[in-house]
């Protein structure tokens, strides 16, 4: 016997849940209305059907068929109810078998089986935002190169004279932050 406990004294640490355990709790209920178990569709939507048809259309509602909702018949996919902008709803319902393709295959069962199309302002969409970079002066690239004089790695004096750029091309020229 080592003389060891295998029972570690050190005390239990209080952690905190994930956050998106509680926004998916808070969520719930809004997208069951909407038809949605779960809002990965709605999250994902520019990633499933691609960036450019995202830009054109979003998803509204899920509606399953009776039969799946009363639990009994056939195992079927839900119709997807898509708010489409403008004239691009022709070309979006051309697309229609190759979009309900990528959302089968994001989620790797037979999902939806037809699209819905409402014709409809979309609502707007976050963009990021990118400060811009302003490039720096004589006197900040020599007092960053300055800086870095002390490092002998290449691929690491690169990398941080890349990030100096970055963090003195946010900063204001009138002085320092």
């Amino acid at each position: 016997m080592s003389g060891k406990s295998d029972h570690s004294l050190a005390p239990a640490r209080f952690s905190l849940p994930p956050i998106g355990a509680r926004v998916a709790a808070l969520t719930r209920d809004v997208f069951r209305k909407r038809g949605f178990a779960e809002g990965h569709i709605l999250a994902n939507w520019p990633q499933i059907a691609g960036e450019t048809i995202a830009d054109y259309c979003a998803p509204e509602r899920l509606k399953f068929p009776r039969q799946l909702r009363e639990g009994r018949g056939p195992q079927g996919g839900a119709t997807l109810e898509i708010r489409v902008d403008g004239p691009i709803a022709v070309e979006i319902k051309h697309l229609e078998p190759q979009i309900i393709e990528r959302i089968n295959s994001f989620y790797g069962y037979q999902a939806v089986t037809r699209l819905k199309l409402v014709q409809g302002p979309l609502p707007p969409r976050p963009r990021a935002r990118r400060r811009p970079i302003r490039p720096l002066g004589g006197a900040e690239r020599a007092a960053l190169a300055q800086s870095l004089e002390p490092i002998a790695e290449p691929a690491l004096k690169t990398a941080l004279e890349r990030l100096g750029e970055r963090i003195l091309g946010r900063t204001s020229r009138t002085g320092p932050k």
